[in-house]
């Protein structure tokens, strides 16, 4: 009897890590359509939401999303810093965060990909 309580309480948990991963991803995703649509605050928002959901899905596809982080957030910077004023400069964002992306997930070690995480465990 008691097994199958811890049998339950880890699917409960694992049911909210569910719920929480593809809670950010819909806001991601929600908040890049907004942010497309002129609200270029937005990417930050997109670029988070990306992140948390890599995270918690690390050990399956998280190690690939989280190489797309890098778009959203390279247009955030460069749009919060008045450096995106052609569309050309957009191209030239979304590349940059596509290599900075691709880097991470060929070279980086998920330790420090995940860095801010490892802090609260």
């Amino acid at each position: 009897m008691a097994g199958n309580g811890n049998i339950q309480n880890g699917g409960d948990k694992m049911l909210i890590f569910s719920i929480i991963a593809f809670s950010a991803l819909a806001v991601a995703m929600v908040s890049l359509i907004i942010a497309i649509s002129g609200k270029h605050r937005y990417y930050w928002i997109t670029a988070i939401g990306i992140y948390i959901f890599s995270f918690i899905a690390g050990f399956s596809i998280g190690q690939l999303t989280v190489g797309l982080t890098f778009i959203p957030l390279a247009l955030a910077i460069g749009l919060s810093l008045g450096w995106i004023k052609r569309k050309s400069d957009y191209v030239l964002s979304v590349g940059v965060g596509t290599v900075m992306g691709v880097i991470v997930v060929m070279f980086v070690d998920d330790y420090w990909t995940f860095f801010p995480f490892w802090i609260f465990s």
